[in-house]
């Protein structure tokens, strides 16, 4: 009954990202020409082709890792750019020679560098935060870029105090993909996960914070230079001290919570930001208003004691 009872709750979580993920899809989209021909067999469950030898029409399941959803296509980071500008152009015959399956897979510095974004992403720390990451140093590994991130439906979000749900979500669905137990790590490494919420229980309310803070908040190494942390560490390394992130100087200010506190500086400045608790007193729901009669008070007190010195002074 637990068993079911975690799928379901983890199940609902992947789902509730993909609900909102679509909540933000706009109605027009925008497709290129030029991959109709691909879509024609990939975006579909089945496709068909001629026999060479006769007039046949051959018709085949197609394989389910093989199949693009084009609507989530056509909302990602790629959507400008059509299939043969990462595949060989030699996809365009039909049926497809087998040799092409072992062409090398471009990764994101292939195409990618640290000059082409604004704020920059730095690709370059990236690949050094990953390559000293439990995901790249594990014995047996071989994952890529695209084990974790799918080229045809990647879409990085802008971290913002309005989206912090959205992005959350959409995050911790990538950790969940392997780490659920329902996804390709059991198949990959032959290593269960189902227990994933079991293994979180020193947690006061673990469904809690898998929805309101990313898996990477405690399970990985932060680098302020890098967009997202990628050195993901060992399970033995992940935080598991309540202050680390519950305290003034929250471990969140400076990975989920440093895009928030920039808008909020160049918003209000940076005295404002700083007097302004509402951010970073994670999980003690605070008060604007006592905030300000705490304020009020403590003008007082010393506007007080500023009276009484003068006085004292003058009498003197």
């Amino acid at each position: 009954m637990m068993k079911i009872k975690t799928y379901l709750l983890l199940l609902a979580l992947v789902l509730g990202t993909t609900l909102s993920a679509q909540d933000s899809i706009p109605a027009k989209v925008v497709t290129n020409p030029a991959n109709d021909l691909c879509f024609r067999c990939h975006g579909k469950r089945w496709y068909t082709y001629s026999n060479q030898d006769s007039t046949q029409v051959i018709k085949h399941k197609m394989f389910k890792d093989l199949i693009i959803d084009t609507v989530a296509y056509y909302h990602n980071n790629h959507k400008s750019l059509t299939c043969t500008d990462c595949h060989s152009t030699e996809y365009s015959s039909l049926p497809h020679k087998s040799d092409l399956k072992l062409e090398p897979l471009l990764i994101c510095t292939d195409c990618h560098t640290d000059t082409d974004d604004v704020p920059p992403i730095n690709f370059t720390g990236i690949t050094e935060e990953y390559n000293k990451s439990v995901h790249a140093t594990r014995k047996g590994t071989n994952a890529t870029c695209w084990s974790c991130h799918n080229p045809h439906n990647y879409n990085i979000t802008t971290r913002s105090k309005d989206n912090l749900a959205h992005v959350v979500a959409y995050d911790n669905s990538i950790c969940l993909e392997c780490h659920s137990g329902m996804g390709k790590f059991d198949i990959l490494y032959g290593d269960p996960k189902s227990n994933l919420i079991a293994k979180h229980q020193w947690l006061p309310d673990p469904i809690k914070h898998f929805k309101n803070v990313r898996c990477i908040e405690c399970h990985a190494e932060i680098r302020e230079d890098v967009l997202v942390a990628h050195n993901i560490r060992p399970k033995e390394e992940a935080i598991r001290k309540c202050v680390t992130c519950h305290s003034a100087d929250s471990r969140l200010k400076y990975s989920l919570y440093k895009y928030q506190l920039a808008q909020e500086r160049s918003e209000k400045g940076v005295l404002s930001s700083i007097i302004s608790t509402q951010t970073f007193a994670i999980g003690t729901n605070p008060s604007p208003l006592l905030n300000l009669i705490s304020l009020i008070i403590l003008g007082c007190a010393v506007l007080g004691i500023a009276i009484h010195t003068i006085i004292r002074i003058i009498k003197k």
